[in-house]
């Protein structure tokens, strides 16, 4: 008698953790009025500037056992990275603010942070990564496309409901390449200049899930696309989306996910200023268009290569240099801010404009003094607490 069919049991860690039942999901959690938070990842180095490696495990180990500051320090699915998490903050400076805290905190702990999109001479394949349920599983999906950490700051807007939301998301989702542009600081990969503006935004291009975000004109419309995208992946739920950008209902905000992390506390108000008086604007003034996701994609490339120094197409359909879209999306931003006080950050943003750029500027530094000054360079500036 011919013996049963044995049943294939998958193994544990290749079990994803339990989806969240549909209803609950996608129920909108009532955030603030356009209050915001970040997200601030950092690599943990040591005193050459060199990733820490398995040898991070002890250092956050050490960080999450002692008494945390406000907000609260937490390790990520890399070992040498660290994640800073604010409180709610009500404008840029507060979260500038809040985060220099945090960061005076890491160092004050014994850790040396370096804030940088991608550590600019990591060695190919020697990422080191943490286990969890949630991380166990998306390293068994990943299979062999994390090969080197990347940082990122994620900023949230705390938003009423899901029309405001998908009000925002329409308005931010057509500016998303300006916000790339500006933040982009991560030229160097393994040793070697990239020709990028953001080589961060190159290697997280690799990750499933990890796109510009689809025209959605509706709250159903994201629920439905969200369910499909969950089911035809095999995913526990909407978290395992990682689009560049994306509502958050159980937070009641909306995360910008496409930026490099900064290594100027200065640059992180402007950029969430900006961020905060787009959603302001875009909420008050809905877009009436659309960018196609294919515009989209080809906008946030020339931005990933090129930087500031552009032309991308604009939502009349007209291709127009960036920093001439830069100029507009800044004085809406601050027409939005200005009468609340909120705007000076957006000074920052300004000047940006008119300075050097961030990866030149690093390209320069390590033409005159190679790669351990600019090691040095990312460390103090990170580590600067008016920086």
């Amino acid at each position: 008698m011919p013996r049963p069919a044995r049943r294939r049991v998958r193994p544990p860690w290749r079990r994803p953790p339990r989806p969240e039942a549909t209803a609950s999901a996608f129920e909108w959690r009532r955030g603030g009025e356009f209050t915001v938070g970040a997200e601030d990842e950092l690599m943990l180095v040591d005193d050459d500037g060199h990733l820490l490696g398995a040898a991070a495990a002890s250092v956050l180990a050490d960080l999450c056992a002692g008494r945390q500051p406000d907000g609260g320090v937490t390790g990520e699915i890399f070992v040498d990275q660290v994640e800073l998490n604010t409180t709610v903050c009500q404008d840029g400076e507060d979260l500038a603010a809040a985060l220099r805290g945090l960061r005076r905190w890491l160092t004050a702990n014994g850790a040396r942070p370096m804030a940088v999109g991608v550590h600019p001479d990591a060695p190919f394949g020697t990422a080191h990564m943490a286990s969890s349920a949630r991380y166990d599983w998306i390293l068994t999906e990943m299979a062999g496309l994390f090969r080197t950490p990347t940082a990122a700051l994620q900023i949230h807007v705390a938003l009423p409901d899901t029309q405001t939301a998908m009000l925002a998301y329409r308005g931010l989702r057509n500016r998303l390449c300006l916000l790339r542009a500006l933040s982009a600081s991560s030229p160097f990969w393994h040793g070697q200049d990239s020709g990028l503006a953001s080589a961060r935004s190159a290697i997280t291009r690799s990750y499933p899930r990890t796109t510009v975000p689809p025209a959605l004109r509706s709250w159903e419309e994201y629920v439905t696309t969200s369910e499909r995208i969950v089911t035809a992946a095999g995913i526990p739920d909407y978290t395992y989306v990682w689009w560049d950008l994306r509502p958050q209902p159980r937070l009641g905000t909306l995360e910008v996910r496409v930026m490099d992390t900064q290594t100027s506390l200065a640059r992180v108000a402007g950029l969430a200023a900006l961020i905060q008086g787009l959603v302001r604007h875009t909420v008050q003034a809905p877009d009436t268009v659309d960018l196609p996701d294919d515009v989209l994609a080809a906008n946030d490339y020339r931005a990933c290569r090129h930087g500031l120094d552009t032309a991308v197409v604009d939502t009349d359909g007209a291709s127009r240099p960036l920093r001439e879209v830069a100029v507009r999306t800044l004085a809406e931003a601050r027409s939005a801010l200005a009468p609340e006080g909120l705007d000076r950050p957006l000074d920052v943003v300004e000047s940006m404009l008119v300075s050097p750029p961030e990866p030149d500027r690093q390209r320069q530094l390590y033409r005159q003094h190679g790669m351990p000054a600019l090691l040095a360079d990312l460390v103090t500036r990170t580590t600067n607490q008016d920086g």
